[in-house]
Parts: C-alpha cells; sequence; structure tokens
C-alpha cells in the first residue's frame, strides 16, 4: 500500500500566498471575513492541518476568532475550540512557539491535544499578532508530524511571522477606523429611546477629499478611503499600479493627512540616478568622501527626519544597493558616505513601483526580504480605464490650466469628451494631460473663444495610436 507524501510547498508557492494575502487584506470588508479568507489561503503554500486566528480585544478578552474551513454560519463552538494554554502563552510572552510533537510539549494539555484531533503525532506553531508592539493575538498551524515537515518548522516561524505582522497592520487600521466611525451599541440605543419621537436620516459616510485628486468614480473613492485611513498609522506603504496613475500625488496626500503633516515630504526617482549617486542621495556624504564631495551634505534621510520620504520606481534599485537599503528600513539609522559615524531617523517611508515585484522575487532580482519590509500596507492606485468617469473632470482641469498659463479661452464641445471617453490612455492621467494639452497647441490660434469639432478632430488626429481613439 503506497504512503501519501505530504504536500511541502516551495518558495514561489509562498511568495504567490503572500501576495494573495496581501490583496486579501486591503480588501473593503469586516475584519472578520478578512481574517477568515486569511486562514483558508494558507494551505496552499503552507504544510498544515488547520489554522486559526485569535484576537483579544482591549481588556483581554477573547473578541474574534477564525478556523480553518470555518465562516459565519459555523458552528460557533467549532470556532472556540482551541488550545487556550498555548495561545495564551504566545501572548503572555510576546514570542512565537514551536512543538515538535505536541503530546511531549508542556503548552499543551490533554484537552488541547483532544481539540486538535491529534490521534497521530502533530506539531505546532504560533506566532504573535501585534499592534503598536503589543501582542493582541495569534497565528498557529498545526500539521501531521513527519520528517519532511520537521526541517521546515524554522522556516515556517518567520513565514508566519511575516504574515501575522501584516495582520497586525490590517487590525489595527479596523480598530482605529471602527473607534472614529460609531458609538457603541448601548450609547445609541439610550438616545433612540430619548430621541424616540425624532426622525433622524441614516448617517452618511464622510466623503474624503484630497487636494489635486480629481474624480468622484467609485475606484477613486474607494482608494481615498483607504488613504484616509492609512495616513493615521505610521507603517510603510507600498503604492502599486501602472506608470502615470499618479503615485506621487497620493504618497504626498497620505503624508499631508498624517500626523507628519508639518513635517517635510522628501521624494526621490530611485531609476533616475546610478548606483554611487543614489547612495549619496539617499544617506549623504562628507567632505572629500570622493572626487566631487567639496562640502558635507546631508542625504534624502536626513531631510525627511520627522517626516516622510517617498521613494519612487523603488523596484528598480540594484541587488546591492538593495541590501543597504533594507538596513536603514529596518534599523532607521546609517552611515553618510565617506563617514563612520552612524545617524538615527524617525522617517515614515512610501515606496511606489509599476514592476510585478513578486516575479521580480522569484528570478531573484529583488530581495525577498526588502519585498517583505515594504509590502507592510500595499495600495493599489487605479489605472484611468478603470475610472473612466473621471475622464471629463480631469480633462477640463486640464485645459484650464493650460489657458491660465497661456491666456487663452478654450473650452470642450461634447464631441471632444465623446472621443476622450472612447481612448484607452495607457499612460494614464500624464497621457491625457499630453493629449489635452498637445491638441490645445495645435489648434488654429484664431479659435481661441471655440473648440467644437476641430478639437475632435484634433483629438484624434493626435492621440498616440496605441491610446485606441
Amino acid at each position: 500500500m503506497n504512503t501519501a507524501v505530504p504536500f511541502v510547498p516551495s518558495h514561489e508557492h509562498a511568495l504567490t500566498g503572500i501576495f494573495e494575502i496581501s490583496k486579501v487584506l486591503t480588501d473593503p470588508a469586516r475584519l472578520e471575513v478578512t481574517l477568515a479568507k486569511v486562514v483558508d489561503l494558507l494551505p496552499s503554500f503552507v504544510q498544515m492541518r488547520h489554522g486559526i486566528i485569535a484576537l483579544f480585544d482591549a481588556e483581554g478578552v477573547l473578541d474574534i476568532t477564525v478556523v480553518t474551513g470555518c465562516d459565519e454560519n459555523s458552528d460557533e463552538r467549532s470556532r472556540m475550540r482551541l488550545p487556550r494554554k498555548a495561545i495564551d502563552l504566545i501572548v503572555t510572552t510576546d514570542t512565537p512557539l514551536v512543538a515538535e510533537n505536541i503530546a511531549v510539549h508542556s503548552a499543551f494539555t490533554a484537552a488541547d491535544i483532544e481539540v486538535l484531533g491529534a490521534s497521530d503525532p502533530v506539531s505546532f506553531i504560533g506566532v504573535p499578532i501585534r499592534v503598536d508592539g503589543n501582542a493582541v493575538g495569534t497565528l498557529t498551524i498545526d500539521r501531521a508530524l513527519d520528517s519532511r515537515s520537521t526541517y521546515r518548522l524554522d522556516y515556517d516561524v518567520r513565514l508566519l511571522t511575516m504574515i501575522a505582522n501584516m495582520v497586525g497592520q490590517t487590525v489595527k487600521l479596523h480598530r482605529f477606523s471602527a473607534g472614529d466611525r460609531e458609538r457603541p451599541t448601548e450609547v445609541e440605543d439610550r438616545l433612540q429611546t430619548q430621541f424616540s419621537d425624532v426622525k433622524h436620516p441614516a448617517p452618511q459616510r464622510k466623503k474624503v477629499h484630497v487636494k489635486g485628486m480629481i474624480g468622484d468614480s467609485p475606484a477613486l473613492s474607494a482608494l481615498l478611503e483607504k488613504i484616509a485611513v492609512v495616513a493615521k498609522a505610521k507603517t510603510t506603504v507600498l503604492l502599486r499600479g501602472e506608470s502615470g496613475t499618479g503615485k506621487e500625488l497620493v504618497a504626498k496626500a497620505i503624508h499631508e493627512l498624517s500626523p507628519r503633516a508639518k513635517r517635510p515630504f522628501i521624494k526621490l526617482n530611485c531609476a533616475a540616478l546610478p548606483e554611487t549617486v543614489l547612495e549619496s542621495e539617499l544617506f549623504g556624504h562628507e567632505k572629500g568622501a570622493f572626487t566631487s564631495a567639496f562640502n558635507s551634505r546631508k542625504g534624502r534621510f536626513e531631510l525627511a527626519d520627522k517626516g516622510t520620504l517617498f521613494l519612487d520606481e523603488i523596484g528598480e534599485i540594484s541587488a546591492s544597493f538593495q541590501a543597504k537599503l533594507l538596513r536603514v528600513l529596518q534599523e532607521q539609522e546609517f552611515e553618510r558616505v565617506g563617514s563612520n559615524q552612524t545617524i538615527k531617523v524617525d522617517v515614515r517611508v512610501i515606496a511606489a513601483t509599476n514592476r510585478n515585484l513578486e516575479e521580480a522575487v522569484a528570478r531573484n532580482e529583488f530581495r525577498a526580504d526588502l519585498y517583505y519590509r515594504i509590502n507592510v500596507v500595499p495600495l493599489l492606485v487605479p489605472a484611468l480605464r478603470q475610472r473612466r468617469s473621471d475622464i471629463p473632470l480631469l480633462a477640463a482641469e486640464f485645459l484650464k490650466n493650460f489657458n491660465d498659463e497661456n491666456g487663452r479661452t478654450l473650452t470642450f464641445d461634447a464631441r471632444a469628451i465623446e472621443v476622450l471617453m472612447k481612448c484607452e490612455f495607457p499612460g494614464n492621467i500624464r497621457e491625457l494631460e499630453n493629449c489635452v494639452h498637445r491638441t490645445a497647441i495645435c489648434l488654429d490660434r484664431r479659435h481661441r473663444e471655440q473648440v467644437c469639432e476641430d478639437i475632435a478632430n484634433s483629438l484624434a488626429r493626435f492621440a498616440p495610436g496605441g491610446s485606441g481613439c
């Protein structure tokens, strides 16, 4: 009789799984639903039998429990059957717990072993979920003990710790948002009793407005709501999206809505500089550090101290420089080029890329540890084709700016807007702006007061062939 060989996931499976979890954690769903999706994704890249996320409230009472394969309609008792002694130990000590065989480990009682259904030898891994440095819950898995699973214990501890860190940031954002959004139920009940004769309209969600971000499409509105929540935390943010979607504008908005708004917002395009220049730009240099270093100079990290540093095109930096950047992000300290004096800073980093970093990591072009460090809270900036209803508003704003700068009074005809709405704009907002300006410039200056059929024809003629106009 053949013995089934357990599935042992590869590093590529793990990377894909973490990417899928990062997308789940940014979905606008209730926290319990989000966490349930996380534990249900775990078996696709972690060798395991069961997975559990347990969260405690501020008083230390078990608040949320999700178990692999259980949903909101599952029996409450099945979700509450937990190895409580092990979970309490992880939270109390704020350290991972690894048991190669729970049957001989002091953290597991006979009842725990029964709860886990461990008739055969079972291994257990549990890691703390932290919010602001405090353990508020646990992420745990168990699996059948065999020779293959034993050697993966340390690897899976690191993997689960990364996931727990991502979960912790999501828990923090949900709790912060919930605290701002509504009163406790019992207070609402008392108010409704006292004012039962008064009819009040249903509360409306406050619409978020960000200077410079134009539009009212669902895709943009969802992004603005996420920006408002993420801005209040200190955590690192990774902006993802196609070129020309306005990632720098999003980074600026996060900074201006954050507690660091009055501090510096410093930006740097990592793709625009060779490695030697990039190191000097970010870390600074001392006088005489290299041939053209006539004076000491602060780098972008120093200039952004207590503020925000925006690193655009972070996927383009070299492998050797990635290691240097990782150290600064982890330790918040560095040395200027040509100096051995360590400088400590307090900088919030927002990174951006249009590359597929998961594929870059799989090809060993981007360090996995740096990827995990910057991909704490990923935000996807939608392409213009995903917010097509914003095109008329954006185009009108670009034409207004052109008129103000050039002393003209051009306007859009309905046919011109119709042409714009049919364009795909692979270059996104940047391409739309260029298209409007180019068309306005090429129009006969005798038609300053009117842009009717001419502008429609001009748009069709001058818009790039790849735009689908």
